[in-house]
């Protein structure tokens, strides 16, 4: 059974005259919006809605609604809105908020297509048309044609042929009703003005906006195409440089004598498992491949790992001068000394032990007193470093 949606306005801020516009979409999808291009054209002078602010899409029978707005749709009278660039499913009396407008979706079956014929009016023949067919009322037109003159032959011939074509195709053509096609009803909306339906580019073009989170309208096609292309420049350099990050950590890892770093389904980040990026950009943008992770979640994996990575070596950098700073601690210096029987010269001078006694209690007191314990020497040698790295890379092919 096949379906129609009809979407209603029941209720809008800004113009009231709205409250009867309604659309159908009957097996088809569009899009809705205040843009010129829009297959429902909804006039909006506050410029809430977004010249393409919903997506209808129609797949095996069922219809979806896709955000591709700036400002968002929400569901009434609740928290709920739609993911941006995600279908969701339309049930029959939902409700939905696009700006100052709420509209309600209707599911309603759709009716028959009426390719019958009509059925020819019912003509009675009259009885004098067949009089033609009477072998008398035949002889009788004979005689009188026989009798007529040479003379007044050429002025009754005509007259005599069209009588006959009369007698014999009068009724055919004065009682017969050809059958005929019934004209298609015509679907009468209230939305003021009437938009053409986007063809399949304008669609891809819109869904494309909606993921990258940018207005497309006012760029030609040229434009819109050059733009795809440095996007997929964008994200192959992404991807080399995301490989070149782990390839990084496992070097660093290696000389701290560290473990490599293990996450869930690690195994199956195609950004691990290939160091070639043309095999890693291959097996994340086919879909057939099984077993490994998708291409969002597989960066989302790595972009988290490498934020772990430089946490970890903060929290490890101030676990180690905190380490560094108790060996030195008086009381472990003399339980260190007394467990290898083996005393200290400068214990047996009073003067420098209690000196050295002060000097690390303030050096402690400062330590506490610093919100940042790495800001001295620790981050002159982290920027150098940078400064060094840095200028290797200045001309970055990009």
């Amino acid at each position: 059974m096949k379906l129609q949606l009809v979407f209603e306005v029941c209720a809008c801020e800004s113009d009231q005259s709205l409250l009867l516009a309604r659309k159908v979409f009957d097996g088809t999808g569009g899009v809705i919006g205040r843009g010129p291009g829009c297959d429902w054209v909804i006039p909006d002078a506050s410029r809430v809605l977004s010249s393409h602010h919903g997506l209808i899409g129609y797949r095996e029978g069922r219809y979806f609604l896709t955000d591709i707005s700036r400002n968002g749709i929400g569901m009434a009278k609740s928290p709920e809105r739609l993911r941006k660039g995600q279908a969701r499913l339309i049930s029959d009396g939902d409700v939905f908020e696009l700006g100052v407008l709420t509209i309600r979706a209707r599911l309603l079956e759709s009716p028959r297509p009426s390719d019958e014929l009509l059925a020819p009016a019912a003509v009675p023949i009259p009885d004098d048309a067949f009089l033609s067919l009477d072998p008398l009322h035949g002889l009788d037109l004979d005689r009188q044609m026989r009798a007529t003159s040479d003379d007044l032959e050429a002025l009754n011939k005509s007259a005599d042929e069209q009588a006959v074509w009369a007698d014999h195709y009068g009724a055919d053509c004065e009682h017969v009703v050809l059958p005929r096609r019934q004209d298609p009803s015509m679907e009468v909306t209230a939305v003021p003005a009437v938009a053409s339906t986007l063809s399949t580019d304008e669609v891809f073009w819109s869904q494309f906006a909606a993921v990258l989170g940018m207005d497309l309208t006012t760029l030609d096609t040229p434009a819109r195409e050059a733009l795809a292309i440095k996007v997929a420049r964008l994200f192959r350099v992404t991807i080399e440089g995301l490989q070149q990050g782990l390839r990084t950590r496992e070097e660093l890892n290696n000389e701290l004598g560290m473990a490599p770093f293990a996450s869930q389904g690690s195994g199956q980040n195609p950004l691990k498992v290939y160091s070639d990026t043309d095999a890693a950009l291959s097996a994340m943008l086919d879909t057939r491949e099984l077993g490994q992770l998708p291409a969002v979640r597989a960066i989302a994996q790595v972009h988290l790992e490498l934020q772990v990575h430089q946490v970890a070596l903060l929290a490890a950098c101030r676990s180690a001068m905190r380490n560094a700073r108790a060996v030195f601690e008086p009381s472990h210096l003399l339980g260190c000394f007394a467990s290898q029987g083996k005393p200290a010269g400068f214990f047996s001078d009073g003067g420098r032990w209690r000196a050295y006694q002060r000097y690390y209690q303030r050096v402690v007191a400062q330590e506490q007193l610093n919100d940042r314990p790495l800001a001295g020497d620790f981050a002159k040698a982290y920027e150098e470093q940078v400064r060094l790295i840095s200028s290797l890379h200045i001309d970055f092919p990009g």
